[in-house]
């Protein structure tokens, strides 16, 4: 039964990769909405500022578990490295990624709930690092339909688990445990079944072929990790200064910056292969046709959301989360339009990496990293949430601005 889930006649990929992605990645992005919808609607306010926080620690953790290695994969056109070393590597960066997570809640102190809930939500998303892994394989050889599908029904699986645990322990950590099984268990089961129309390997733990994906990927790792920290770093300041509910509060109005995120995943997924191809040929014009074809989708689906999100985001939001939140229509304006600098800066980034330029990155995430780091707490301990707002969106700007120079910079070298 599964071996016809993934035998699909030629002609027919194109159109099933598309939906698929579309379906992967509009999972992906309202997980944690979804989750924190349904915390918050039964076990209350307070552990839902506790469980975002700690989603939110285990996206930015996941992007060590990762190592920004998704983009690189899937555009490594010549095979440089193979399905084996990926695999390896996968599996040490997931076992630092562990161990960097357990140092973190203890430095921080974290009660033992909250520890406990952090750690949990970083072992479910090792399932996601490993489904990225096989994700990026499968989008490599054109079979990106296989890639959202696995993701697809493994976070609906556990989507449900989790749902239904709470709803009938009201306890949080019985809840991730079963997600954490459930994932397992559907990502296991399917990725084994497409083995009959897919060549799959083992593991390789070659010192030399992983030490040179590593180091090649290192600045995507840590690019990766600094650019979800913009949009954490916030939301720590808020955990210092203010309280659970003004967390949980901060997190739901943050949320419809996803949306934009997840339209121009829709755009973008589906064309990196051929952005690859485009400059690794020196077809310089459709390079920058589809590069200016991104950005444009992007700014239009940023200008649109803005608008509609700041005439009816905050009633929304109150309806779907039981809290009023008309009072916050500005902080919700400030983050919409930091999600879109966001967007651009993700976009921006990518580019970067077909280039192979990911190096240059450390530049730009460094220094705007640096940047919130000073700035987040002050302008959260005398504006409170709308400090917050600011800080994110102030950043993200200059993070696009840096990485678009770069970008036109080692343009015109290539070119001359």
């Amino acid at each position: 039964m599964l071996k016809k889930m993934w035998a699909l006649k030629p002609e027919t990929i194109g159109k099933n990769s598309v939906f698929w992605n579309m379906m992967s990645s509009g999972l992906n992005s309202v997980v944690s909405m979804l989750l924190l919808w349904v915390v918050t609607r039964i076990v209350g306010v307070n552990d839902a500022g506790i469980f975002a926080l700690a989603f939110s620690t285990s996206q930015m953790m996941l992007t060590i578990g990762n190592y920004g290695m998704r983009n690189y994969q899937a555009t490594d056109i010549e095979n440089k490295y193979s399905l084996a070393e990926y695999l390896g590597s996968r599996i040490v960066t997931s076992t630092v990624m562990i161990l960097i997570v357990i140092a973190f809640v203890y430095l921080e102190g974290y009660y033992w709930e909250k520890l406990l809930v952090t750690v949990l939500l970083c072992v479910l998303k090792v399932t996601d690092a490993f489904d990225d892994v096989y994700g990026g394989h499968y989008q490599r050889i054109g079979r990106l339909d296989i890639a959202g599908k696995i993701m697809s029904i493994r976070i609906i699986t556990y989507i449900i688990g989790f749902c239904i645990i709470l709803i009938t322990t009201h306890n949080l950590i019985a809840s991730c445990v079963v997600a954490i099984v459930l994932s397992i268990a559907v990502l296991s089961i399917l990725v084994f079944s497409t083995r009959k129309v897919i060549l799959l390997q083992m593991p390789n733990f070659g010192k030399h072929s992983i030490m040179g994906l590593l180091k090649e990927c290192f600045p995507l790792c840590i690019s990766a990790f600094l650019l979800i920290y913009l949009g954490n770093a916030p939301k720590y300041a808020i955990d210092a200064y203010m309280s659970s509910e003004a967390q949980a509060y901060y997190t739901y109005l943050f949320m419809p910056c996803f949306v934009i995120n997840l339209f121009v995943g829709f755009a973008l997924q589906p064309l990196l292969v051929k952005l690859s191809h485009t400059w690794i040929h020196k077809e310089y014009r459709v390079f920058l046709k589809l590069c200016g074809l991104i950005f444009a989708s992007a700014l239009i689906i940023s200008a649109v959301i803005v608008v509609a999100g700041r005439a009816l985001g905050c009633p929304i939001l109150s309806i779907v989360f039981g809290v009023d939140l008309v009072a916050y229509k500005d902080v919700l304006t400030i983050l919409l339009i930091g999600g879109g600098f966001f967007s651009f800066a993700v976009i921006a980034q990518i580019i970067l990496t077909v280039m192979r330029r990911q190096f240059s990155l450390l530049i730009g995430f460094g220094i705007t990293s640096v940047f919130e780091f000073f700035i987040a707490g002050p302008l959260v301990k005398s504006q409170g949430l709308k400090g917050a707002g600011f800080a994110y969106t102030v950043t993200a700007g200059l993070l696009f601005i840096s990485l678009i120079i770069m970008i036109l910079i080692f343009y015109c070298k290539r070119e001359k």
